[in-house]
């Protein structure tokens, strides 16, 4: 059995690629005609992450959107996505454009900056038009380490009020992908993360023994390790035999209150009795799509978007019944961080 209990996680979970706002004036005219000029719900998401560096060497990243196809979520998600850049790094009215068959289309540009701000208009042109402001606030912890914000305001349509706390989840997991990222770019001058997709895949099913827990997003590191151990700790005393690769399902990823459902496993060889707190099961065979993930498993989220990113566009339906799953392929105590595969498999319907 790989040994799991040692391991510091973050993983975003499964979750939505882009987040736009419709604008145009049918939606203006309606709102106007059924709710008398009432404004529509403002929509603010935020994350943060410390990085170790300069104010100064992290403003620089930031205002240059040379760097952005390195580090940005949404890019990271179609590599091949067509960027042109416009004005003068660094200066308002510096901006790029993208174009892409999964993210769409639009723009970013850079409208002020000062040592420890950046603000910037971001607009959507397709599936739809949309428009939000960005800033980033630095703040510097001391002389060597400072703590970025990443913010976005802008509104929901008024028929949509009701998706307000569940969007800027869903935003906010977005950017903290995208402040992981860029943390390591800065850090590291590189992103060890890469995801390959891989395709529809035929997954046989397995008995398990595992271990269900919830926790909040950002607690989930800890989280994930310290059920590991529990597990670890029942095959020492029980001697059940594992039979192959952990494994960790997602039965629920809720936005709206940054807190999600697990349970992580091990395969084992037939069905073995155990007492609570852990628990035992078959995942059953399933079709489901699959990317291969190497690298640090903080970066897990990415492969996560990418998987609903390709079922979205392909314009598959996912299971109900059976849970997105990740296969860990080597040992986090004698792998490199970087070396690290991992398999995720989004399970269809049929």
């Amino acid at each position: 059995m790989l040994k799991f209990c040692s391991v510091v996680r973050g993983i975003s979970g499964p979750t939505y690629h882009r987040i736009a706002v419709p604008q145009t004036p049918l939606f203006d005219n309606l709102g106007e005609a059924f709710f008398g000029g009432i404004s529509m719900p403002a929509l603010t998401a935020q994350a943060s992450i410390d990085i170790s560096a300069s104010r100064q060497d992290v403003h620089e990243v930031l205002v240059n959107f040379h760097t952005w196809s390195a580090w940005s979520p949404w890019l990271y998600l179609e590599p091949d996505t067509r960027v042109s850049y416009r004005g003068d790094i660094g200066q308002p009215g510096h901006g790029y454009d993208w174009v892409g068959n999964k993210v769409g289309a639009g723009g970013m540009t850079l409208t002020a900056t000062t040592e420890d701000r950046i603000e910037c208009d971001l607009q959507f042109l397709k599936p739809f038009k949309s428009f939000a402001r960005v800033r980033f606030t630095l703040e510097a912890l001391d002389s060597s380490t400072t703590r970025v914000s990443w913010f976005m305001d802008s509104r929901l349509p008024f028929f949509m009020f009701f998706m307000k706390n569940t969007m800027n989840g869903m935003i906010r997991s977005d950017y903290r992908r995208g402040l992981a990222l860029l943390k390591d770019y800065i850090e590291c001058e590189t992103v060890p993360s890469h995801s390959e997709f891989v395709g529809t895949v035929r997954v046989d099913g397995c008995d398990y023994v595992g271990c269900r827990a919830s926790t909040g997003m950002v607690g989930i590191a800890e989280s994930v390790a310290g059920s590991f151990q529990q597990i670890h700790r029942a095959e020492q005393s029980r001697k059940f035999r594992s039979g192959g690769n952990p494994f960790c399902f997602y039965e629920r990823m809720d936005y709206k209150r940054d807190a999600c459902v697990y349970i992580v496993a091990i395969p084992t060889q037939g069905q073995v009795e155990v007492t609570p707190p852990l628990l035992s099961g078959r995942r059953p065979d399933c079709s489901a799509l699959k990317v291969v993930h190497t690298g640090p498993y903080h970066h897990l989220g990415n492969a996560w978007a990418l998987l609903i990113s390709e079922s979205r566009h392909q314009k598959l339906k996912v299971s109900k019944t059976v849970f997105p799953f990740e296969c860990y392929m080597n040992d986090p105590e004698t792998t490199a961080p970087e070396m690290l595969v991992t398999e995720l498999f989004l399970p269809l319907q049929g």
